[in-house]
């Protein structure tokens, strides 16, 4: 039987758990319910007790890493059981940088759906389908410039970002900083030295659809055939249409249980730049976009590309596959 009714797992490195937040969360939770967690072993090890105590809702803040994190520390441990036990529902608490997925589940105050559950705990939930690369589930990863950008910005916040000068990178300023400061130059210099990454995207399920206006279905493909082919700045795939800080990147993605969106982009960074409002809203399309929906891919590149997962970096890649697993977790809705 669980201690609680539901369980706390904090990121104790997140930026917004503060201090004065970890204390009007024990105000509203018992301390043998609430789980501090600095390094991904202590993730583990607390998923299993979660697992133990069988909590019905765990609430998790820290960012989209942190929600991640915890998402797949539970599935292993489900996994590793032989009643493969199922995944608490998740209360996604707005306390990281990005939170994608906060923003689409959440008030947006954290305190304020905390006390909103203990008042009248709720049964309004979200089922959403992740993606599997290598044995990892993610809501959103991406190939190309997008993680290039983020490689960038891990790089100047480990430069810039300490002191006086820290919050000015700690936000999506941080971002534009890195984009303006090291990502575009080298994209500049490499369309001078005629330098061009190519993919090819390779569909491994039954079927997949290049996606038309609006999200409708188009031209359908069977197994083994060639989605796309060519030169790309991005690779995107994921379930959830929202990027961090809001973006709608994969306005499609949650419109066909069982299926990503995979949107590969041959678009000029400064064309995309210009239109940063209409990508940030998820109304962007010109000539250069390709979106599909699919269920497993194959991605092969002509060169290592930079690769990021849930806003976490993940190293370089030539070669990954995609696989949607539907319906992989819950999510507790305050909207």
């Amino acid at each position: 039987m669980p201690i609680g009714p539901f369980a706390i797992y904090l990121n104790s490195n997140a930026r917004r758990v503060s201090a004065d937040i970890v204390g009007q969360i024990e105000e509203l939770v018992p301390p043998d319910d609430i789980f501090f967690a600095s390094t991904p072993e202590d993730g583990d090890q607390f998923a299993r007790t979660i697992l133990d105590r069988r909590y019905p809702t765990v609430f998790t803040g820290g960012g989209d890493g942190t929600v991640v994190q915890l998402i797949n520390a539970l599935w292993r441990a489900s996994l590793a059981r032989p009643e493969r036990p199922p995944l608490p529902a998740l209360g996604v608490l707005s306390l990281g940088t990005g939170n994608a997925l906060s923003l689409l589940v959440s008030s947006g105050n954290p305190i304020q759906d905390l006390k909103t559950y203990v008042t009248n705990p709720s049964l309004d939930t979200w089922t959403i389908s992740l993606v599997d690369v290598e044995g990892h589930l993610f809501p959103f990863a991406s190939l190309g410039v997008d993680a290039e950008i983020l490689n960038d910005y891990v790089d100047v916040k480990t430069r810039f970002g300490a002191g006086r000068l820290k919050p000015l990178f700690q936000n999506v300023g941080g971002y534009f900083f890195a984009f303006f400061g090291a990502t575009a130059p080298r994209h500049i210099k490499g369309f001078v030295e005629g330098r061009n990454l190519t993919v090819r995207i390779t569909n491994l399920g039954v079927e997949a659809w290049r996606i038309g206006a609006e999200g409708v279905r188009g031209r359908a493909y069977g197994a083994g055939d060639i989605l796309y082919e060519g030169p790309a700045v991005a690779t995107v795939a994921g379930t959830t249409p929202t990027y961090g800080y809001g973006m709608r990147l994969l306005p499609w993605a949650d419109r066909h249980p069982g299926f990503m969106q995979l949107r590969v982009s041959n678009v000029p960074l400064s064309w995309s730049l210009l239109q940063i409002h209409k990508v940030w809203d998820g109304t962007f399309s010109a000539e250069g976009l390709h979106d599909f929906y699919a269920s497993e891919v194959r991605l092969e590149y002509s060169q290592p590309v930079p690769f990021q997962v849930a806003g976490d970096v993940a190293g370089m890649r030539e070669k990954v596959e995609f696989r949607v697993v539907p319906e992989a977790v819950r999510l507790l809705r305050f909207l």
